[in-house]
């Protein structure tokens, strides 16, 4: 029997930076009255606001782990109260913007004619690079080519001028950067420390539990997790936690 669900948001919870439907708040709802709910993900307690919680009316059972486990909230005294937020110093923001330029000058990269929003942005725990910018549509993104991805090369060259860095690949395109040892597995391990469980007690549920993808962090700490194919698929992996006597 498990005592803490832990979820992924993009691809697992939702469509990529596509907001919750209703089905799935009501699903969330109904967990929470029986475990505890964990949410990780790469993207800030705001869009996970937006994406997501604004949509909730309860919160007694359900944690935030935004920017890839670089921050972990709890909702006390009617607002998200931080447990911590591990904030990238000015000086390491400067590394990795400098590395972005030299990455760009070496590949010969060239942002795309159409974007939307920043292409790099400062999260403040963390940075994340978006090929289409960090406010493209969902159908934009889905239109990419796979054969014209160029983040795998991005993320090679960033590796070697960024030797003290997590960069992982994530999402449809984008590429999140966090201090080294920064990444799923360590929200985890930040859960069952918080929380005060076990990690055999937490289960993680998420779309991208592929090598060199971030979901995949999570396997070296030995929790239990179901690999599932989108939000529908949840939906079942819920419903089927709700039947159990």
């Amino acid at each position: 029997m498990k005592k803490v669900v832990a979820f992924d948001l993009d691809g697992t919870l939702t469509e990529s930076k596509t907001d919750i439907d209703s089905e799935m708040v009501s699903l969330l709802a109904r967990l929470q009255k029986i475990k505890k709910v964990a949410v990780i993900g790469g993207a800030t307690l705001k869009q996970f606001q937006k994406q997501f919680v604004d949509y909730l009316d309860c919160f007694e059972n359900l944690f935030l782990l935004p920017t890839s486990g670089a921050s972990f909230f709890k909702y006390e005294n009617s607002s998200w109260q931080p447990i911590y937020q591990l904030f990238l110093t000015d000086e390491e923001k400067r590394q990795v913007f400098d590395a972005f330029e030299k990455t760009f000058k070496d590949l010969n990269y060239h942002n795309p004619e159409k974007t939307y929003g920043e292409i790099i942005e400062d999260r403040g725990t963390e940075i994340a690079f978006s090929t289409l910018g960090q406010q493209a549509p969902l159908e934009a993104r889905k239109a990419l080519k796979p054969d014209e991805d160029r983040r795998p090369e991005i993320i090679a060259s960033l590796r070697s001028y960024l030797p003290n860095f997590k960069i992982t690949l994530t999402g449809i395109n984008t590429i999140d950067i966090t201090r080294m040892g920064i990444d799923k597995g360590f929200a985890i391990e930040q859960i069952a420390k918080v929380l005060e469980v076990t990690i055999p007690e937490i289960i993680f549920i998420g779309d991208a539990i592929f090598a060199d993808r971030n979901d995949f962090e999570i396997v070296r700490t030995g929790v239990d997790f179901v690999r599932v194919s989108g939000p529908a698929d949840t939906k079942r992996f819920i419903q089927s936690l709700l039947v159990i006597p």
